[in-house]
């Protein structure tokens, strides 16, 4: 081997290297929110509180991306802008951290990607006309078995209303964040630029509401408190995006969604580990269903480049 050949088989290896290290680090923030969150809303803290703490990090540490662009980035629609806001800021975090209230966070884990997925390709297909092939297709529907598992298999009068009421939560926030991920697509921000967007209006849309609602924060442990900020606002509001970004540069779109698929299993674990949920049956069937089917209908076993 020449030592051309030899520097750049070194490079493609530190490369790939780059991009699992960084899809590891943002599955794992993933997971992390939704436990902190399930953590929070089963403690003194209000949903109002969790929007706060999300979006204060991103809106003070993304500021100079808010400032140089405008708080409404130039050639950004009206229709892409409320989108993206709807489906990923404080909306959607009060729709999750709702559901949180209601559904254990090993639950949401598995629910929330699975569901938006389905979600994204209905969208695209009445909206944007695609047509998705058979083993696409299959692997939505091993999505959906999977899912649905989670109740049919649960003991008679074991699912309550309200855990109903946050299964539906719960799936409406993954119809927002479907949303998100198509006018995302089409607003040509980038992920830096994005994050910054929506963390301005957020933080602003969440002072508002805190304004009439109210906010617990000022009687809530200190520690408590800062555990959230580093989970919520600066993990996931902050590192997740260039985590994220750095693994679609490294290892293409379709690894950085294997690595993502993952999800479902760590937040499984952690609920059932760090939280005390219940483990059974049914959630390890959802939990390889769902992280099946979303690899399937990504294409992951067609094209992954890991």
């Amino acid at each position: 081997m020449s030592e051309t050949s030899a520097l750049r088989a070194t490079s493609a290896t530190e490369s790939r290297l780059v991009g699992v290290t960084s899809a590891l680090a943002t599955v794992f923030i993933w997971a992390g929110w939704l436990i902190a969150t399930r953590y929070a809303m089963t403690s003194n803290f209000t949903a109002v509180d969790i929007g706060l703490l999300r979006f204060v990090v991103p809106f003070v540490l993304l500021a100079p991306i808010w400032l140089k662009k405008g708080i409404w980035p130039k050639g950004l629609s009206i229709a892409n802008g409320l989108l993206m806001l709807i489906g990923s800021g404080a909306f959607y975090t009060l729709m999750v951290a709702s559901a949180l209230q209601f559904v254990p966070a090993s639950h949401v884990g598995i629910l929330l990607p699975g569901v938006m997925a389905v979600w994204a390709v209905l969208i695209a297909v009445v909206m944007f006309g695609e047509r998705p092939g058979k083993v696409r297709l299959g692997g939505y529907a091993a999505v959906i078995v999977g899912v649905l598992s989670l109740v049919a298999l649960k003991p008679a009068g074991a699912i309550s209303s309200e855990m109903l009421l946050g299964y539906g939560l719960v799936s409406a926030g993954a119809f927002m964040w479907a949303c998100y991920t198509h006018a995302m697509r089409q607003s040509g921000l980038g992920a830096l630029e994005a994050a910054a967007f929506v963390g301005f209006w957020s933080f602003v849309i969440m002072a508002v509401i805190a304004l009439f609602t109210g906010t617990t924060l000022a009687d809530a442990p200190v520690g408590d408190v800062m555990m959230l900020l580093t989970a919520q606002g600066l993990l996931a509001g902050c590192v997740a995006v260039i985590t994220y970004g750095l693994a679609v540069r490294h290892i293409g779109s379709t690894g950085a969604s294997a690595f993502g698929a993952m999800t479902p299993a760590l937040t499984a674990l952690g609920g059932v580990v760090l939280l005390g949920e219940q483990g059974n049956l049914a959630l390890v069937l959802a939990v390889v269903l769902v992280i099946l089917g979303v690899m399937v209908a990504s294409g992951v076993f067609r094209k992954m480049k890991i």
